[in-house]
């Protein structure tokens, strides 16, 4: 009897295996091992779980992680004599030891940095009003009506200083020793940074670089971005420097609008001898994005000498491009066909992708799964919420065939 048991146990554990690598036959290979040898694929997670499967998943897919957050100036340096690098610090060692690379992300921005860079005395650290990228922000103590008055992004953030502003050799100083010590202590363990992030306004004329008039481009000037630049490079010569932004892309075939802007910023920066070497395409994309527009702007970036990354990608599957903040999978119907039509998307930018590899350095995931993601609800990644792959993700791997 107990041999027919054992038998059966064996069986059973047989057949599970079998219909397992049935149901993951696209798992015999990895995002990773498809694009090896043209260019690394990469996910956004501060590795703060410790979810056995998100962290296999990690490591059976990817080359390299970026933080989500855990690296940006408010969590990592919270006040002038603090810096907090405990969850940096882990998610750095994790990768090492499990053989991925690290891509920092970022040292400046006008979002997520403590107000302290920009408060002339004893400054202390300030929440900065956070709001989605181009949604301006509520009133004080408005909550979340959305009838209430708004505020501008400027008025949000002058608001927010305490007292008198820095000078901008204070807020310099401050920036340079933040860059420096942030770089200095990951020097030879980040392969690259994103040195400044998210500088051009929504819709640049294209006339103009278009830079945000407040935070450190109030404070300081354009010229904060060159120098930043530069303390990074001191800080770690090996290092690879991207500036970084959202919708840079858009407008690049009639060289107009945020992409145009883009253009005259990176040729000021290369003028100005900012030691830069490419140049991230964040890629948070939906169902109608303008495929002509990603092309061509991978094409100009490439015409001034630089790489260029996919570096916080997600395509929506609701159809629009905005947030969808707080929203959980199962909140709203997402009808089949769009599922259908996101892959069809995904394998037309990776076909791009696959044009330019000579020129495209990373493509990132910005999150791991549909529920592990910024844009939950929206299910704008290749893994659904418990890491089962959409059709996307047959999509990509289809797309890493082209010769």
């Amino acid at each position: 009897m107990k041999k027919i048991l054992i038998a059966g146990f064996i069986l059973i554990e047989a057949l599970a295996v079998s219909v397992h690598s049935q149901d993951n036959t696209l798992f015999q290979k990895s995002l990773k091992e498809a694009f090896a040898g043209k260019f690394l694929i990469g996910c956004a997670d501060d590795l703060t779980s410790n979810n056995d499967a998100y962290q296999a998943s990690i490591k059976a897919q990817y080359d390299i992680v970026t933080p989500e957050n855990c690296m940006k100036p408010q969590p990592i340096h919270p006040s002038e004599d603090t810096y907090n690098f405990k969850t940096s610090d882990a998610m750095v060692d994790w990768c090492q030891k499990n053989g991925l690379k690290v891509w920092g992300h970022t040292l400046g921005w006008h979002s997520q940095t403590p107000n302290w860079f920009f408060q002339a005395v004893n400054p202390k650290t300030v929440e900065t009003p956070q709001t989605p990228q181009g949604q301006p922000g509520r009133r004080p103590g408005a909550g979340f009506d959305p009838k209430a008055p708004r505020l501008s992004m400027d008025e949000m953030w002058a608001r927010s200083i305490k007292g008198e502003m820095a000078s901008s050799k204070v807020a310099l100083e401050r920036l340079e020793k933040h860059i420096k010590t942030v770089v200095g202590r990951y020097k030879g363990r980040i392969i690259g940074w994103d040195v400044f992030n998210e500088s051009i306004v929504d819709g640049g004329d294209g006339l103009t670089e278009g830079l945000r008039t407040f935070s450190w481009y109030k404070v300081v000037g354009p010229s904060v971005l060159t120098k930043a630049f530069k303390w990074a490079h001191q800080a770690d010569p090996k290092a690879k420097l991207y500036y970084n932004d959202y919708n840079i892309e858009q407008g690049a075939v009639q060289n107009k609008g945020k992409h145009a802007s883009s253009m005259l910023l990176l040729k000021r920066l290369i003028k100005e001898g900012a030691p830069i070497t490419g140049v991230g395409i964040q890629g948070h994309w939906h169902l109608d994005t303008n495929l002509a527009d990603v092309e061509k702007a991978i094409e100009n970036y490439a015409s001034l000498g630089l790489k260029v990354s996919i570096t916080e990608l997600d395509v929506t599957a609701t159809g629009d491009n905005s947030g969808a903040f707080g929203v959980n999978q199962g909140d709203r119907k997402i009808p089949a066909e769009n599922y259908v039509k996101q892959a069809e998307v995904y394998k037309k930018l990776f076909d791009i992708f696959m044009r330019h590899s000579d020129v495209i350095e990373r493509v990132t995931f910005w999150g791991l799964s549909d529920t592990r993601s910024w844009r939950r609800g929206q299910d704008a990644l290749l893994f659904d919420g418990q890491l089962n792959p959409k059709p996307a993700y047959k999509a990509v791997i289809e797309a890493s065939k082209a010769k």
